[in-house]
């Protein structure tokens, strides 16, 4: 990633993003993990470690994407471009590129949580305003990660830290929600999160090499297990 210095706002706003205490509503989904927990796949630090890598790798094509795709439309909101069409075919293109209904409602509830932390934090970037309008009206479905991009982007933050940002900031709710869930251990799930570094950096560079019309694939067997939670008898998690 070039060296691109950022202001000590930016700075500021992405460590407040990010932190994992940040109320979205992460704490309640699993996003799939939960069923990978029943049917025992998952059931220790060293097959979550895997599990997790996996799911990293997955959001290239999904949440990774989408924040690299807004944060892009933001840069070019602030040349004068009329971008609030391309920001409502991004919303809807995820919204329908997430098959399992749990998902849909998961990335919906937290989009909307996404908006209203960005409008005290990053009040004056106009365009996620816009968007942040658009899911409160519910004319547009809502995505935590189209509503980071287009906030985060706001403050002259490089596409690509943006995109480094967002996942390492999914991937710590989740490693957060593993050490409650399955259980493990706090030192455990540190140690994983370090490990998970480098995955995230690779799909960061593998992001940045997509197009549009990769948006939205994933791979089947994570799909299956989120289908399969939304009929399973006892949960603790949402999705």
């Amino acid at each position: 990633m070039p060296n691109t210095p950022i202001s000590g706002r930016a700075q500021l706003v992405l460590l407040h993003l990010t932190d994992s205490a940040l109320p979205t509503g992460g704490f309640s989904h699993s996003f799939g993990l939960e069923d990978y927990l029943l049917r025992g796949i998952v059931d220790g630090p060293d097959s979550f470690e895997r599990w997790l890598h996996s799911y990293v790798r997955q959001t290239a094509h999904n949440e990774g994407l989408a924040a690299r795709l807004a944060a892009q439309l933001e840069l070019r909101s602030r040349t004068g471009e009329d971008v609030a069409g391309e920001v409502a075919e991004l919303d809807v293109l995820m919204h329908v590129s997430l098959i399992p209904a749990q998902i849909r409602a998961a990335n919906t509830s937290m989009g909307k949580r996404m908006g209203r932390i960005v409008r005290h934090v990053v009040p004056d970037a106009l365009t996620a305003a816009e968007y942040i309008s658009a899911i409160e009206a519910g004319r547009l479905a809502g995505s935590p990660a189209i509503v980071f991009g287009l906030a985060v982007s706001h403050l002259d933050v490089p596409p690509e830290l943006v995109v480094r940002a967002f996942l390492m900031q999914l991937t710590t709710s989740i490693t957060q929600n593993a050490i409650r869930g399955i259980p493990i251990g706090q030192d455990a799930g540190q140690r994983i999160l370090a490990g998970t570094h480098a995955v995230i950096s690779e799909t960061v560079e593998e992001v940045m090499h997509l197009e549009r019309v990769d948006l939205g694939a994933a791979p089947p067997a994570l799909e299956l297990a989120q289908m399969h939670h939304e009929t399973q008898r006892s949960r603790m998690f949402m999705s």
